[in-house]
């Protein structure tokens, strides 16, 4: 008897929308997304694909000494560089557009100057085991080694919190936070941007928009 077809869950839906900022039906975004899962044959190989593609060959603003904030996902790829949570806008721009429910992530951190700043990743449906998978497209650098490692553990740039002021919001967004686009649109540069971020101490009280669809849970 064959197999009924695999209905996702209704949750998932949003999470394959696009939006002025979730940008996957532009034209760069849909051909690149396409262009590098040209050839693979399993989900796990076009996730790989995409993410590795963010992580690596999209340089994190603050490692590549750049001072310019690049807001709008579909000129990411073009400039080269962005910031954590741009990079995730596209890398979840890119899974959306080829059919790969992936939605966004938070999380608070505390540097060495005891100063705290807000952290954006991702997150993925991964159809084939019924599940969320938690990863981050940051890129790597000496003390930050971000994986994707669907057979194993959750391997995300900054595993470690220590400080009760560090949290990780179990949530995943379909869409980024209000608050945090509204920084983006309003701060000059990088270093101000970061600043600003650095005032968020906690998610949002109100996790989703009016009318919009609620986050769900890793």
């Amino acid at each position: 008897m064959p197999l009924p077809p695999l209905v996702r869950p209704v949750s998932v839906t949003p999470y394959l929308a696009c939006s002025p900022v979730i940008s996957c039906t532009d034209p760069g975004i849909r051909n690149r997304a396409r262009e590098l899962i040209r050839g693979t044959s399993t989900e796990y190989e076009q996730i790989q694909c995409l993410y590795t593609y963010v992580r690596d060959e999209i340089s994190h603003s603050v490692d590549a000494g750049q001072s310019q904030l690049i807001w709008k996902t579909t000129q990411v790829m073009t400039a080269g560089h962005a910031l954590c949570f741009i990079k995730s806008h596209l890398f979840v721009s890119l899974c959306r557009s080829v059919g790969i429910p992936a939605g966004l992530c938070y999380q608070r951190l505390k540097k060495e100057d005891g100063s705290y700043v807000l952290h954006g990743l991702a997150a993925v449906w991964i159809e084939d085991d019924g599940r969320w998978f938690r990863l981050d497209p940051r890129g790597n650098k000496p003390g930050v080694d971000a994986q994707f490692n669907p057979y194993g553990i959750e391997q995300i740039a900054y595993p470690k919190m220590e400080d009760p002021g560090e949290w990780l919001d179990p949530h995943i967004y379909p869409e980024p936070w209000d608050e945090i686009m509204h920084l983006f649109k309003i701060s000059p540069d990088i270093s101000a941007f970061i600043n600003a971020s650095a005032r968020i101490q906690t998610p949002p009280s109100q996790v989703h928009r009016s009318g919009s669809a609620p986050p769900v849970l890793v």
